[in-house]
């Protein structure tokens, strides 16, 4: 589909038959700059990269990656020759039964540029986001897969790992979360204060807005706010009052014939020099030069064409086998034309086993150096990530805990040091010290050889995971 000059406008999403997601492939060169309103988008790109515009931000996203586009933020798309991006649209209405304040909730996926540049979707380097993205990523294409399998079961389980999805978002990539420091705490209860003072700040932007007046509606003092507030934003409350303004602004900016002065008293500026004072801040250029960026942008052709999911199976096996599993590209000595079928039926049982809970507590368990899971070729080693990832992705999404079995009878006497350093280090850069943290370690052995072999591995994964759980286990 090529276009030329078209309007910048809402994009509406119509959710069919109460299914509170949809999801889309498309083939973009450059998208025109569009918004939603009360949906999240996520982007995806399956080949190629693109460059996204969101309000002021340029993010590269590659490969391999993903990007949230938050309700009400307008946004533009380019890609690279050929990109191909998934895009999961996310129904708010829907969601808000669940999360009550999710519509005024912002979500992103890497930190802040400083200067107003372009920056990469990962631009950062903590274990504990790392590990938030790679399981989510996990996620996106397990929602993806079960969209394009032809089993009716994975179908009727999508809506669950949707529901999955949206509450990763809630709790690991509500920008707050996300952007605090580690060891920070931030309560249920200090989220849902700063959730409805920002719900309040959405809703009346174009007033007076005062830290009196917020903390008479809060039934607390100036002084207990303004101390809340400086332990939760990186931003005074009065920036984030403007932030709020000059994203409200850019609406006016781009849709109307307003004049800056108009613009300005209708989004709360108390004079028209605060208001661009703001938006050069945030937008590195005053209100005029980004109206005429954006006309410059949407009077060129635009090239984008949706693609039919279904046939696009081909094309999502390959990414997961380069991105996902990537030892799948250069050694496919594991069937690999059924991706994800297993965790189809996993996530079944999962379904009755919350209709009837169970009193007991639940565990999942990767017998890692079984003959299903683990082979040498070449003297490589090779572990079977397509069970394993599912695995791990499994009990971080549910109420299953994990258990890695280690058995020492597995092991052959040339190999086997190697064998788990190889797979504690994969393991780490794959699912990150946090994920593995949770994890327990178990240990079969049922002689004194075997015994030493146990000491010797509980010995490297605590080197590797100082915080890790290890039981031995006597079996006859």
């Amino acid at each position: 589909m090529v276009m030329v000059g078209e309007k910048m406008k809402r994009e509406i999403i119509e959710f069919k038959d109460n299914v509170p997601f949809s999801i889309v492939v498309q083939s973009i060169k450059n998208y025109p700059i569009h918004w939603h309103e009360d949906v999240t988008e996520i982007l995806m790109p399956i080949k190629g990269s693109i460059e996204v515009r969101s309000n002021f931000e340029y993010i590269l996203v590659k490969e391999g990656d993903f990007w949230f586009i938050n309700n009400k933020s307008i946004h533009s798309i380019r890609g690279s020759s050929e990109a191909i991006v998934v895009i999961f649209y996310i129904d708010l209405n829907y969601f808000e039964q669940y999360f009550e304040y999710i519509k005024h909730m912002f979500f992103r996926n890497n930190m802040y540029s400083k200067d107003n540049t372009k920056v990469e979707s990962d631009n950062y380097d903590d274990d504990v986001r790392k590990g938030y993205k790679t399981r989510f990523r996990n996620l996106l294409v397990s929602v993806l897969t079960d969209i394009t399998n032809e089993d009716p079961l994975a179908r009727e389980l999508t809506q669950d790992s949707v529901y999955q999805l949206v509450s990763s978002m809630v709790k690991e990539f509500n920008w707050l979360q996300f952007l605090k420091k580690s060891n920070d705490f931030i309560s249920p209860f200090q989220l849902d204060r700063y959730h409805r003072i920002v719900k309040f700040i959405d809703e009346h932007y174009h007033e007076k807005i005062t830290l009196d007046l917020i903390a008479q509606q809060e039934f607390i003092t100036k002084n207990y706010f303004s101390h809340l507030w400086k332990n939760l934003s990186n931003f005074s409350f009065q920036e984030r009052v403007n932030y709020e303004r000059v994203l409200r602004s850019e609406f006016l900016l781009l849709t109307t014939n307003l004049s800056l002065a108009s613009i300005s008293e209708k989004c709360g500026f108390s004079d028209i020099k605060y208001f661009y004072n703001h938006f050069k801040r945030w937008y590195g250029c005053n209100p005029l030069e980004h109206k005429n960026k954006c006309l410059s942008y949407m009077s060129q052709e635009f090239d984008y064409n949706e693609l039919d999911l279904k046939s696009m199976k081909k094309d999502i096996d390959n990414y997961i086998k380069r991105i996902v599993m990537p030892e799948y590209a250069e050694n496919n000595i594991w069937r690999t034309t059924t991706l994800f079928d297993e965790y189809i039926k996993m996530k079944y049982l999962y379904k009755i086993d919350k209709i009837t809970p169970q009193p007991s507590p639940r565990n999942v368990k990767v017998n890692i150096f079984s003959p299903n899971n683990f082979k040498m070729k070449e003297g490589k080693f090779f572990f079977n990530w397509q069970n394993i990832d599912l695995l791990v992705n499994f009990s971080e999404t549910s109420d299953f805990d994990i258990n890695m079995k280690i058995n020492c009878h597995d092991l052959d006497d040339k190999w086997w040091k190697k064998a788990v350093h190889k797979f504690l280090d994969s393991c780490i850069y794959r699912y990150r010290i946090i994920t593995i943290n949770k994890w327990k370690f178990l240990i079969y052995y049922n002689d004194e050889i075997s015994l030493n072999k146990a000491n010797v591995i509980r010995n490297i994964i605590k080197e590797k995971v100082s915080e890790a759980s290890i039981i031995y286990y006597f079996s006859i």
